[in-house]
């Protein structure tokens, strides 16, 4: 569109945009101001003014952007049927939460608009604010454009796209708006429904068509400016239409004019069904307001009236009038009076003066517009005193200030001048007093320090035009208060001497002068105290004497003086020096090989300014020998410093004492310390070396290093051996081994394996104690004895070069590893599942001749010399070249039909490469043509035997002979011709069969499938024979439908012969299978070698069954430790084969720790059985010492030396220390206080770099935080991987001298004793009392018992006529009888009992009854009351003994049942 500027205003409730646009000229933009229209359909309008350029709230919010917020996600436009919910969503990120409002077609909705309207807002996981307005079940009204508003401050994101839901069009209704006439306005329909054809807009009820927008074209000259609304820049033209309607309907009136006013402009939406929905929309156009220029009265005077008057030029009504003074409301104190009208504004001042002064604005609107016009108003006033000078007093030295001010317009100006006492002329007081004063524009007089020159007469000049100048002359006068020359000072004086203070103050008279100590006044009568003072030209001297101090003396003093203008202190700061006190808590901080860092607590009052320390040689203890340090106090209650220039593991004594300028303090109590261990200073001396008969072995001989350069205890070596070897880095094949200490002073030894053969050795050793290594001695040089070769080959290759040959190239073994004289190299090759062949070259290349066509075969490679055969090379696969293959091992021919011949084969026994296809050659007997071809490509099977290849020949003659062979081809070419065979085809077939049988060999367990595929006319029957025994049914033998025999889970009993038989009425025919099983190969033989942390095993070939043709076999090696979990050591597919003897070695293991290891072999066939074997690596727990000799102490710690501990074999690696104090019961776990630095290096063997033996554990254990002079008990547990070995120690620390204690005291022994015994007696007393409770409860439990066998015998007497009765009425039947219930008086005891004429005895109690009560009057003639539950089978007959033997008899038995009590 053609705009010169866009004025926007948005209509919330009918969401139309409203663009007004005026003229501009081509200087510039014209800018109008807001004007407030009815904010109920209107809520931002834009106008623009010349001097004005503001924003409405909303159309600011609308318009302006912050970068820092960004609309991330928003809605798109959606369309949906009525009754579906629809999510709309909008995502802010920014530096802070936003606040979002959703509007539908200009109207703000939310739940209050309608309930289905829900809106939530939450926080996104990166930080930005999700807000989410969902509409249920949604209708046709529900559509329209929907707007998400985001706000926060006056930053404003917004984003807008419709909802479209399908039905009937419709329009929303709009109220009347005003417009301003000249604008431009965009007017957007606000309908809802779904699908909308088309949106057109009539005016004066025509429809505006492109024809009737360009009659309202017009032409302007001037150049248009851009400016950017809403994001979006307007395309300017020199041209511009009047109406434009956009292709989303929104129609645009470039211009509006009062002839636009009313319902003139209606909007048509209409569906693609003819539905259509139409609404007028009123517009009111109003002509903004116009004023003219405000004029003003020259040369106003103040206290006379004015009127400044605003006249209305032009513009609608009404017009409403408002004034502002400098921008702002005009203030009521002013007393200003406005009268407004219709057309005119005016404004009264009666009483005008200088506070009436300013800006006057008149501002005029109306509906559409808002204009205002501007004047100044000024007026002519005398100057007047605002702050008249007065008569002023400056301090000398000092800054000062003088007020001189008038009002009055013009602004008055202000001069300052001076009477000159020399001239006695009034000059300038710049001219007079120079650079120290300064006269500011307020008139205001500065001075910069006060000097006494700047005292006299000085005139104020106050003028600026208008009447009378002002004037005033004042007199400055300059004073001098008091001052010091310095402000404070130290003083130091010995505690009883005499002590002057002097006070020295300038100023003018009178002085005072007061004495203070710590704030308090000093009264000069008190004794010890003086004071004077002497008067002075330029002021007073005071003098404070104290006589004989006194350590009170030392404090704060202050002498303050002061005068009418002013007052200064002077302060003294006094200290009475006397000897200090000595340090307290000296202790040991840190030790270090040659340095120590000590401690110690001193207190403020101590008054040391200095420390005295001494530290001296323990062994040979002499103070005045001791070397002395002086340190400087610092401000802290406990001081530190670190002597330095010790000797390591040394014994040493330090005390320290405090000191000032009066004397020395005391020397506190010693302490002692010896300090650590430090690497040695000097190499083993008298380094031997030799040959061994071994290869790659050494042996080397020393002594230990000088006594002084041990720095401590000696407890290994370090055996270094380099190779001499050019173009090899030191480090790859250096040999490193720690050798623990033999003895302290004596020859040590040791042999180094594991050296490469026929090389010279540089081999240098090195002594290490706890702190390290020290320095190594001269090398000393020897060549190892020769040996077999120590590496194989590299970069092992071969490739084919004919069918028969291979090439196989390699690199020479590095020189340093040919262990010495190499005189060649031994190739062994083999082919899958066949033995291993040898070949010999004395270069890196060979070729093998007469080998398998097409075959894989295995090599590997390994030099020798005349020590033996080296390491072979790893294995590589590679294979012959490909050739013709051999004739096809059988052919048959066999008539079909009377013009078809069935031909079948079998592959070639040496295919030599892969098998492409076969050629079937054919042609008449007697013909001398040349055959017939046919191709056939090869079948590529896995059976377990290679089934037979079968071609139908059709269309021959009947009654002719035809001879037919077979050439089988390969990627070389066609091999050699099958044998001929001969057939003739005819109608009578007699019966064939066209499978080849032969050899087949088959795993065990598995499934073999034999054909049988006949041909015959009339059609054969086939019969199928094992071991000429017809198989009929049989678990394991399934025919199938095409006279196949499918035999399953094949095992030995089922290999042999197997013949299928074809017979017809002409004739039979035959095939044979010859079937071999082949069984699981045997598991191998196993043999394992230990060492410490591998295991070496080895197992015996196992032997194949099969032919070469089905491979080679596969191991496999599992192992685990003790009961864990079983670990493969490789895969189960990786070919391991090695000559005669396979070998694997697990590294990485414990040592002296049990292992498991299981082999299986694999082939073709299956996997074998597990072969076992349960193998212990070398090593055994460690062993500890049984005495102390590897402990010492001091007064704090005590040592132990781990190199004392035999590890057993295996490497300790954990040590765990425990200590308790003699006599006490509870177990400390101690922290190692020694350092752990042993940097022993590490070891390069067998190609990777290991750790040294020691595993860099430390080799000293130091228990700290002890008392002196007390017996402890350690108790020292060492594990490594074969088990833990703990011991208890007795151990005391030594004195604070240093002195050791005698043995533990006899009367901790006795002590103990006594304890011990106290407690086995007090056990036997109780143990006493409890026998005799359990002996009388036993004597009256018999009384009882006796009372209770008496009444059971008189029972069973008195009822023995009773039972026998009972016994015969009942005696056929089973049953259980119990004894009836008799309380006894005298007793408390119950018993119970079962009838004996029951067939068995139930085991049980019961309350209130009492047992073995009413004894029948015969007892069976063996006891049965042994135990409660006791069963027996009794007869009738068992009753017929009397009733006192079988009482007597029992009675002995019943003091053995246990009574029961209630």
């Amino acid at each position: 569109m053609d705009l010169n500027f866009w004025n926007i205003f948005l209509l919330p409730s009918c969401f139309i945009y409203i663009i007004l646009s005026t003229p501009v000229s081509s200087q510039g933009l014209r800018v109008t101001r807001i004007r407030q229209y009815d904010h109920r359909y209107f809520p931002g309008i834009v106008d623009l003014d010349q001097n004005n350029f503001h924003y409405d709230h909303l159309f600011r919010r609308r318009i302006k952007r912050n970068l820092q917020m960004i609309l991330s996600q928003h809605f798109t436009e959606t369309t949906v049927m009525p009754g579906v919910d629809v999510n709309l969503q909008c995502t802010v990120n920014g530096p802070h939460p936003a606040r979002f409002i959703w509007e539908r077609d200009g109207v703000v909705v939310s739940s209050n608009t309608d309930s289905r309207y829900v809106i939530g807002q939450t926080m996104s996981t990166d930080g930005g604010v999700v807000s989410q307005l969902n509409i249920s079940h949604t209708r046709v009204d529900d559509g329209g454009l929907f707007s998400c508003v985001a706000t926060h401050g006056e930053t404003v994101l917004s984003h807008h796209d419709r909802v479209n839901v399908y039905g009937a069009p419709y329009i929303r209704t709009l109220p009347p708006f005003k417009v301003q006439s000249g604008k431009s306005v965009s007017l957007r329909c606000p309908y809802y429904g779904y699908p909308i054809r088309d949106i057109t807009w009539e005016h004066k009820g025509k429809e505006i068509t492109s024809e009737i927008a360009n009659r309202y074209k017009r032409s302007i000259s001037n150049t248009a400016l851009s400016i950017e609304i809403f994001g979006r820049k307007p395309k300017l033209r020199t041209k511009r239409e009047a109406l434009s309607v956009s292709n989303d309907g929104v129609l645009t009136i470039h211009r509006v004019s009062k002839s636009d006013s009313g319902p003139t402009y209606a909007c048509i939406v209409r569906s693609p069904s003819g539905e259509m929905a139409k609404r007028s929309f009123e517009l009111n156009v109003v002509e903004p307001p116009q004023l003219e220029d405000i004029m003003l009265a020259p040369d106003l005077q103040e206290g006379q009236i004015v009127q400044i008057h605003c006249n209305l030029k032009s513009g609608d009504s009404p017009v409403y009038y408002s004034w502002l003074k400098d921008g702002k409301k005009i203030p009521p104190h002013l007393k200003i009076v406005e009268r407004s009208l219709e057309v005119f504004s005016v404004l009264i001042i009666k009483n005008v003066s200088l506070d009436h002064c300013g800006t006057y604005t008149c501002v005029a609107a109306n509906h559409v517009a808002k204009v205002n016009r501007t004047v100044n108003l000024y007026i002519k006033v005398a100057p007047k005193w605002s702050e008249e000078p007065q008569n002023t007093s400056l301090l000398l030295g000092r800054s000062g200030h003088i007020s001189c001010s008038a009002n009055g317009y013009p602004q008055p100006q202000t001069h300052w001048l001076k009477k000159d006492l020399i001239s006695d002329n009034w000059r300038p007081v710049l001219e007079v007093a120079g650079g120290g004063v300064l006269s500011l524009s307020n008139g205001s007089l500065i001075f910069d320090s006060v000097a006494l020159s700047d005292a006299g007469l000085y005139t104020c000049h106050v003028e600026n035009g208008v009447g009378e100048a002002l004037s005033k002359t004042i007199w400055i006068s300059v004073n001098k208060p008091v001052t010091f020359g310095l402000v404070s000072r130290n003083m130091t004086s010995k505690l009883g001497q005499h002590v002057s203070i002097e006070c020295q103050a300038k100023g003018d008279d009178p002085i005072r002068i007061m004495w203070t100590r710590n704030g308090n006044p000093i009264n000069p009568l008190t004794q010890r105290v003086k004071i004077s003072e002497v008067k002075t030209e330029d002021g007073m001297t005071s003098i404070l004497e104290l006589l004989q101090t006194e350590t009170s003396d030392g404090a704060l003093y202050q002498c303050k003086a002061s005068n009418p203008y002013g007052a200064d202190v002077y302060s003294v700061h006094l200290n009475i020096l006397e000897p200090p006190l000595p340090p307290t808590d000296l202790s040991v901080d840190s030790i270090k090989s040659r340095s120590v860092k000590l401690s110690w607590r001193d207190m403020t009052r101590s008054l040391a300014q200095y420390y005295n320390l001494q530290i001296t040689n323990s062994q040979r203890l002499s103070w005045s020998s001791a070397k002395t340090i002086n340190i400087t106090r610092q401000d802290e209650i406990r001081h530190s410093v670190e002597v330095d220039d010790l000797q390591p593991a040394t014994s040493y004594t330090a005390r320290v004492a405090g000191g000032n300028q009066a004397d020395l303090s005391l020397y506190s109590a010693p302490v002692r310390f010896t300090t650590t261990e430090e690497a040695p200073s000097s190499p083993p001396i008298g380094v031997q070396l030799e040959q061994t008969d071994s290869p790659g072995e050494l042996r080397i001989r020393w002594l230990p290093p000088p006594a002084d350069a041990h720095n401590g205890l000696i407890i290994g070596y370090r055996v270094r051996a380099v190779p001499q070897l050019s173009g090899i880095k030191e480090s790859e094949e250096v040999s490193d081994k720690i050798v623990k200490t033999a003895s302290l002073y004596s020859k040590q030894e040791t042999i180094v394996s594991g050296l490469l053969k026929g090389v010279r050795y540089a081999v240098s050793i090195a002594a290490f104690n706890n702190a390290g290594t020290g320095p190594f001695s001269i090398p000393l040089f020897q060549d190892t004895r020769e040996g077999a070769p120590e590496e194989g080959p590299s970069s092992v290759e071969c490739g084919g070069v004919t069918s028969t040959a291979l090439r196989v190239s390699w690199q020479p073994i590095p020189p340093h590893k040919q262990a010495g004289a190499l005189i060649g190299y031994t190739v062994l090759y083999a082919a899958q599942g066949r033995h291993w062949l040898n070949a010999t070259s004395l270069v890196t290349e060979l070729r093998l001749q007469g080998l398998l066509k097409y075959t894989n075969y295995t090599i590997k490679v390994a030099g020798f010399s005349n020590y033996g055969t080296g390491p072979f090379s790893f294995p590589i696969v590679c294979s012959t070249m490909q050739d013709v293959p051999e004739a096809p091992a059988e052919i048959k021919l066999l008539s079909q039909s009377s013009n078809t011949i069935l031909v079948s084969w079998k592959k070639p026994r040496q295919p030599n490469g892969r098998l492409l296809h076969y050629t079937v050659y054919y042609k008449p007997t007697a013909s001398n043509d040349g055959p017939q071809t046919i191709r056939v490509d090869s079948i590529q099977l896995t059976e377990a035997y290679e089934r037979t290849q079968t071609l139908e020949l059709k269309g021959l003659d009947t009654g002719q002979q035809y001879d037919v062979w077979v050439t089988a081809s390969t990627a070389v070419g066609e091999g050699p011709e099958s044998r001929r065979v001969s057939n003739t085809p005819s109608q009578r077939v007699v019966a064939g069969v066209a499978s080849l049988g032969g050899e087949v060999t088959v795993a065990v367990r598995n499934s073999l499938l034999l054909e049988c595929k006949s041909v015959g006319s009339p059609p054969p029957r086939t019969v199928w024979y094992h071991n000429q025994n017809i198989i009929t049914h049989h678990p394991r033998f399934t025919r199938n439908r095409d006279d196949s025999l499918l035999i399953k889970s094949i095992d030995q009993s089922l290999s042999g012969n197997y013949t299928c038989l074809a017979k017809n009425l002409y004739g039979s025919d035959s095939v044979v299978y010859s079937v071999r099983v082949l069984p699981l190969p045997d598991p191998p033989s196993l043999r394992a070698t230990p060492y410490k942390d591998t295991i070496v095993v080895e197992w015996d070939e196992i032997r194949t069954y099969g032919n070469d043709s089905m491979g080679g076999i596969s191991y496999n090696l599992t192992w685990r430790e003790g009961d864990g979990v079983w670990q493969e050591a490789w895969p189960v597919a990786r070919e391991t084969r090695l000559l005669g003897i396979q070998q694997h070695t697990l590294t990485g293991l414990k040592c002296g720790t049990k292992y498991s290891i299981r082999v299986t072999a694999t082939d073709s066939i299956g996997t074998s059985a597990p072969a076992h074997i349960d193998v212990s690596t070398l090593g055994g727990p460690p062993m500890s010492p049984t005495s102390t000799d590897w402990l010492w102490s001091n007064a704090t710690h005590i040592y132990v030396q781990l190199s004392g501990w035999d590890d057993g074999g295996c490497d300790v690696t954990k040590w765990d220390v425990e200590y308790k104090l003699l006599g006490s019961n509870t177990w400390l776990r101690a922290e190692n206080r020694a350092p752990l630095d042993l940097n022993l290096g590490w070891s390069y063997i067998e190609g990777h770099y290991q750790s040294p033996s020691l595993r860099s554990m430390p080799t000293s254990y130091a228990v700290g935080s002890l008392s002196p002079a007390n017996w402890y008990q350690l108790r020292v547990t060492a594990v490594n991987d074969a088990g833990t070995a703990s011991n208890v120690y007795t151990y005391a620390t030594k004195t604070a001298d240093g002195e050791e204690i005698g043995p533990p005291s006899e009367l901790f022994d006795l002590n103990m004793l006594v304890i011990i015994c106290s407690s086995i007696l007090l056990v036997i007393c109780l143990m006493a009392f409890i026998c005799i409770l359990l002996r009388r409860h036993r004597q009256s439990y018999a009384s009882q018992y006796r009372h209770s066998i008496a009444d059971e015998v008189k029972s069973r007497n008195e009822s023995v006529a009773s039972h026998s009765e009972h016994k015969e009425r009942y005696v056929h039947a089973q049953r259980i009888y119990t004894s009836p219930i008799h309380t006894r008086k005298n007793s408390k005891n119950e018993m119970f009992e079962i009838s004996p004429y029951a067939e068995f005895a139930l085991g049980f109690r019961t309350f209130d009854h009492v047992e073995n009560q009413d004894l029948p009057s015969r007892l069976p003639s063996r006891p049965r009351f042994d135990t409660e539950t006791s069963f027996q089978n009794r007869s009738e007959s068992d009753d017929s003994d009397s009733t006192s033997k079988a009482t007597v008899a029992a009675l002995p038995r019943r003091h053995c049942r246990t009574p029961h009590h209630r």
